[in-house]
């Protein structure tokens, strides 16, 4: 069973059948980028004590100044991480952020149109990626579910929610795939059956009416 999360309340009836967040791996490059500004800091105060540039209070003093900034960055890129949360029930998506206050947005599956799943050279090593939906009437992306583990399980069970799943990965719900073409193609294709079916209809009339 999956755990609940005191974050949200549940509907009446509403399931809840997986949980996500983002990998904690992702503020690896600024731990390691506030490392070595460390190590410089460490030897440059060294540096400037033995060659009685400054001294020794003022190098240490200089250096943990110029050290903050860094690891406060670092502190603050690791609590937005650990404070985010994805949850897909069998109605809605949601995601759950923020440090000193929480974020809560939701997306009815029965609203999603589009899904599109993106990872990174290093996430199709480690297998992470980020999940994007978007739905009816809107252009852009409404949830974005960043850096997820084993992003495909989500998604698929997204798609499989949500009741519209199309072979290219994505969702849309009035544009069927069943023959394994992309939405765009899908999309010129109707719209030229659409044209020829208009003007079949309107030679049918003109030969009637002569």
């Amino acid at each position: 069973m999956v755990s609940h999360p005191d974050w949200f309340s549940l509907d009446t009836g509403e399931t809840m059948v997986r949980q996500g967040a983002p990998r904690v791996r992702r503020v690896l490059p600024a731990v390691v980028a506030a490392t070595l500004w460390l190590g410089l800091l460490a030897v440059g105060a060294v540096v400037a004590v033995r060659t009685l540039v400054v001294s020794t209070p003022v190098a240490v003093g200089a250096a943990v100044l110029l050290a903050l900034p860094a690891v406060a960055g670092t502190a603050w890129r690791y609590l937005r991480t650990v404070n985010v949360e994805y949850v897909l029930t069998d109605r809605n998506c949601y995601r759950k952020r923020g440090v000193l206050s929480t974020s809560v947005t939701r997306v009815g599956l029965g609203d999603v149109e589009r899904t599109a799943l993106h990872k990174n050279v290093w996430g199709s090593i480690f297998d992470y990626g980020t999940v994007s939906i978007s739905t009816a009437g809107t252009d852009g992306v409404d949830l974005r579910l960043t850096d997820l583990d084993g992003p495909e399980a989500f998604r698929d069970e997204l798609q499989q929610r949500a009741g519209h799943e199309t072979g290219d990965g994505s969702t849309g719900g009035s544009i069927p795939d069943s023959a394994g073409l992309d939405a765009a193609t899908a999309e010129t294709l109707l719209t030229e059956f659409t044209a020829l079916h208009a003007a079949a209809d309107r030679l049918d009339r003109e030969v009637s009416d002569g």
